[in-house]
Parts: C-alpha cells; sequence; structure tokens
C-alpha cells in the first residue's frame, strides 16, 4: 500500500521535464504530472511508469519493477528548479534543456532489399529468448517471442534501421565475410546473433515424450509426443493441440500462437521438464 502526499501546481512544475541518462545520451526519461502522480515516459521506448510523491522531491514508482518499488530523488538548482535526478541504480539524470526529438529519414527501399534480414535471432548468452524478423508490405517487422508483440522498422542507411514509432529504438545490423547478415545490435546494447532454426532426428525428440504436470497446479497436466520434426502438446484438461517446432535443440516454438517450449535440465544436464509461455513449469510424471 502506497501512502503519498499531495502536491501543489508549482511543486509539479518543479520536475517536470526531460532528463538524460548519465552513460547512455541517446537516453531520455520525460517526467510530467498527471492525476496526482509523476509519469515517466521512457523516450526511448514510449514505455511508461507511474509515481506516487513521498515528498516535494521524492518519488516511489506504484508498479514494482524486477528488484522491488523505483525511487526518485530530485535535486533543485538555485532557481529551485530540479536539474537533475537520482534514479536508485541507474545514477544521476540531468535535465536536458535543449532537447530536440530525434529526426529520421527513411531510405527508399523496396521489400526485396529487406529480405536479407528476415531471420531468427537469439540474445547472446540467452538459450530461451528469442526475436524474429519477417517483411510485410515495405516494413521490416521484429517479433518478440515471449509476448508476440510486433514492432515495424525502416532502413535509415543499408544496415541500421529505425522504428518510426519509437524513434529512439536503433537496430545496427552486421554483415558477415560471405555477405550475409550474421547479428544485429538494439538500442545500442542488446546484440542479437542469427540463429537458423534447425532439424532433429525422431529419435531426439522421442526423448521428450511423455505426461506432465504442473508444478503449480497438479490438476494441469499435458501430453508430450514425437511429430514430424516438432513436438505436440496435448493439454489433457481440454484436449487441445499444439504443435511446436525446434529452434534449439531445448527450445521450441509455435510461430502462429507464440507459444514457446523450454526444456529444463538439471545443473547435471539430466532432464528435469519443460516450461510452457516462459512461465509455467511442467515436471515428467513416471512411466
Amino acid at each position: 500500500m502506497f501512502v503519498s502526499v499531495r502536491l501543489n501546481a508549482q511543486q509539479w512544475k518543479g520536475v517536470d521535464g526531460i532528463y538524460q541518462a548519465p552513460n547512455d545520451k541517446d537516453r531520455y526519461v520525460q517526467f510530467s504530472s498527471r492525476e496526482g502522480m509523476l509519469v515517466a515516459k521512457l523516450l526511448w521506448n514510449n514505455a511508461e511508469i507511474h509515481f506516487l510523491p513521498d515528498s516535494g522531491l521524492a518519488f516511489t514508482s506504484k508498479e514494482a519493477e524486477g528488484d522491488g518499488p523505483i525511487h526518485l530523488v530530485f535535486h533543485k538548482d538555485p532557481a529551485g528548479i530540479a536539474d537533475q535526478v537520482d534514479i536508485g541504480k541507474l545514477g544521476i539524470w540531468k535535465r536536458a534543456n535543449d532537447y530536440k526529438p530525434i529526426g529520421r529519414k527513411e531510405m527508399p527501399h523496396t521489400p526485396e532489399q529487406l529480405k536479407p534480414f528476415v531471420g531468427l535471432y537469439r540474445l547472446q548468452n540467452v538459450e530461451s529468448r528469442f526475436i524474429q524478423f519477417t517483411v510485410r508490405g515495405n516494413q521490416l517487422i521484429l517479433k518478440q517471442t515471449w509476448d508476440g508483440n510486433e514492432i515495424f522498422f525502416l532502413p535509415e542507411s543499408e544496415l541500421s534501421f529505425y522504428s518510426p514509432v519509437i524513434p529512439a529504438f536503433l537496430l545496427d545490423f552486421t554483415k558477415g565475410t560471405d555477405g550475409t547478415i550474421t547479428q544485429v545490435l538494439a538500442f545500442k546494447h542488446d546484440l542479437w546473433i542469427r540463429a537458423p532454426k534447425i532439424s532433429m532426428t525422431a529419435a531426439a525428440l522421442k526423448m521428450f515424450e511423455g505426461k506432465y504436470q504442473s508444478k503449480d497446479d497438479p490438476d494441469n497436466q499435458i501430453q508430450i509426443r514425437a511429430g514430424d520434426n516438432s513436438l505436440i502438446i496435448k493439454q489433457l484438461w481440454d484436449g487441445k493441440e499444439i504443435v511446436v517446432q525446434p529452434w534449439t535443440e531445448t527450445y521450441f516454438y509455435n510461430d502462429v500462437l507464440s507459444y514457446p517450449l523450454q526444456v529444463i535440465k538439471e545443473k547435471d544436464g539430466s532432464f528435469k521438464g519443460v516450461q510452457l509461455l516462459d512461465s509455467n513449469m511442467f515436471q515428467r510424471l513416471p512411466g
């Protein structure tokens, strides 16, 4: 339960504004007051975080993030206007009085020129995090496999793309020595490696066959059987079947339904069970 104080119009105005990240000059956050809250709009992806005031200069996020609530502390200049904000582990962000919206210009192109970028990409050092690029019309579509969300991009140059909806969301592709696309850098710091889909033998797929029980709800059970370079998941509570194809030896996916299956192993490499939709753990039953 959050208990917040009430601020007057002058106090809200004192913290409103756009602030720049200390270690990434392309990252800005815009703070504005709305219905008794301070709304932080992340200008690199348009996401919003809502804060309640603890005092005229201190705020706590209404939504709990990964490590708990986010705390803000603003610091004033001699004129009484906040000129910087301390955002916990993210450091001190300074007010950007000279901020100008990012302007991007689309490079002339055709759908055919976008096809070399189509494919599956895995986040570096993360086994089960993928994005997928397709071409739709004359746009490059990025699909997040963990939630099915899609964002469209346009080329600014031969290998650099931007999102008209989120101008700060940049993609920088890299070509290999043979001229094919090998990886993409998103937001200037997230590296995704191109990962072609694989084909698995019938024997390898049969290793996963069996009945599985939900760890959180024992009444929920599934049956898995091997198909043609696929696994077929049958929900025993309603009989629905979902077919997932292998993208790695431990990660399977249904592209139409945005439905992932992740094989979970013990530390010694032994098979533990499967995780569906990034959160539902199912353990294999004996027999």
